[in-house]
């Protein structure tokens, strides 16, 4: 009886060490399976990082530092929207609507003055494509190239003047004139991501634009009739590097 007890209790035994070996097997290869998954996202820039990824949109504008005379706040001078195909690739679309008028009073000879009055418009819109580098936090350096077309108008009317800077009794001045230009070249960026959603960046581009000039037309109206004149300014051409005016804020969907 003795020796039939010995026997039982050896079986339980064997039996208990072979269960437990292929549990022990088993938690190891999901260890590492677990290690190797958390290595690969790292390396993917993917996890916990705030980033953009695939199929994201990021909206931004140009946040403004002036505390004089402006206060502080977003302007939407200048608004650029990306398109994420990859953590890695963006294509982007950046485009600028601007109004402005100025007033402006010359005085003349016994309290007489010349009054003009000024309107600038200008319109531009683009397009490119970001190189993402692959970086293990929340910066998303980038690179990428971009085409850009804008066009700007300029009118002038002044009365008592001639030129629009001189007071002149009994003249009257209006001049038009329409500029179009188109820019190509590269950029050089930073996003850092504040959390999920927003984020700050900055931008500098280096390239060529080439801007017509267009034509002057002018209309001065003397005391004794009206003198019409055109006056054609060319093409400016120029290759340089712009940074971009502010810290931009960002907003991610």
């Amino acid at each position: 009886m003795k020796t039939l007890f010995i026997a039982i209790f050896a079986c339980f035994m064997f039996h208990s060490v072979g269960a437990q070996t292929p549990a022990k097997a088993i938690n190891t290869v999901a260890n590492i399976n677990a290690n190797n998954n958390n290595v690969n996202n790292n390396q993917n820039n993917v996890g916990p990082y705030l980033k953009a990824k695939k199929d994201n949109i990021t909206f931004e504008g140009i946040l403004n530092l002036q505390l004089m005379n402006q206060p502080l706040g977003i302007k939407f001078d200048e608004i650029k929207v990306r398109y994420f195909i990859s953590e890695k690739r963006a294509y982007r679309g950046r485009g600028m609507i601007t109004m402005s008028s100025i007033n402006k009073t010359i005085t003349g000879d016994k309290d007489e003055s010349a009054k003009i009055y000024e309107t600038n418009q200008s319109f531009t819109l683009g397009g490119g494509v970001e190189q993402h580098i692959k970086s293990k936090n929340d910066l998303s350096p980038y690179w990428g190239v971009e085409l850009v077309f804008s066009i700007r108008s300029k009118t002038v009317n002044g009365t008592n003047t001639d030129d629009a800077s001189t007071y002149k009794k009994g003249f009257i001045y209006n001049s038009s004139i329409t500029q179009q230009g188109v820019y190509a070249g590269g950029i050089v960026g930073l996003d850092y991501y504040i959390n999920s959603n927003f984020y700050l960046g900055t931008e500098i581009r280096y390239g060529y634009e080439s801007v017509s000039l267009g034509n002057l037309d002018k209309s001065i109206l003397s005391p004794t009739g009206t003198l019409t004149t055109g006056e054609s300014l060319g093409t400016n051409s120029s290759l340089a590097l712009t940074y971009t005016n502010g810290i931009r804020l960002g907003y991610k969907f």
